[in-house]
Parts: C-alpha cells; structure tokens; sequence
C-alpha cells in the first residue's frame, strides 16, 4: 500500500516494522491515517520536539491515552476531517488512481462489494452507479 501511495507523492512513507530508531524524531510534520494506538504512537515517535503531528483518522480502540509524550516533546495536534472539495477533485483528475482498486462492481451487487471491501488485503473497491 505504502508503494503505491510514494509513487504519486512527494514524501517520506515509512513502514512501522522499519521506521525507528532510524526516523526517529525526524520529521517536521507528521500525518496518521491508520485509525489504530500503535499507529498513533509510532506517529509521535517520528515527530520531532515541537513538530506537528496531523491527525487525519479517528482512533476509537481503547480508552487509555498516555499524553505525556504529547506534552513533553510540545507537539502541535492537529485534526484533519475533510477540506474544499474542489480543490481535491481537481487534484484527483491529474492521478492514476487504478492500480489503488481491488475490485469493481454494479450497484445491483453491492452487498457482495462491501463484503469484499472487508477482506484483508483489500485495499479500495469500486461500485458503479452506471455504465455510462
């Protein structure tokens, strides 16, 4: 997954087994989209002192949240739900986004799309409205 997304971005991806202690601290602005603690640890881990850390997912599992390290290393917070639409579908006219599908559907079969869009290794799943 991580492959597909440096390969129309201008940035750093690192994989949680490989990231530290190499990247530690190492970068200004972080972004964590995995939804998980360990993700969101690892995020702050790779932060550096007084850096930003994007918090583009929710992360509902478990109710223990440690703020310490928050505080110590003064990390910026900052939420990031959705932005001007315009702008980003503009964006995504420009990108090849095919290799990032799994699959495609009709709508007529969309139970069986979510159903495989919840299968490991799944990464995105179409549903077409239409034909046209």
């Amino acid at each position: 997954k991580m492959k597909l997304l440096s390969s129309e971005s201008q940035c750093d991806t690192a994989l949680s087994d490989t990231a530290l202690p190499k990247n530690a601290y190492a970068y200004d602005v972080v972004v964590d989209a995995t939804g998980s603690p360990a993700g969101l640890d690892l995020s702050r881990q790779l932060c550096r002192t007084e850096g930003t850390l994007v918090l583009k997912s929710t992360c509902a599992a478990g109710t223990d949240f440690n703020t310490a390290p928050f505080v110590v290393d003064e990390l910026r917070v900052q939420g990031s739900r959705c932005g001007p639409f315009g702008p980003a579908l503009e964006l995504l006219k420009t990108l090849d986004l095919t290799p990032l599908i799994d699959s495609t559907f009709p709508l007529a079969k969309a139970p069986e799309a979510v159903k495989r869009a919840g299968e490991r290794g799944c990464l995105k799943v179409q549903i077409r409205v239409s034909d046209g």
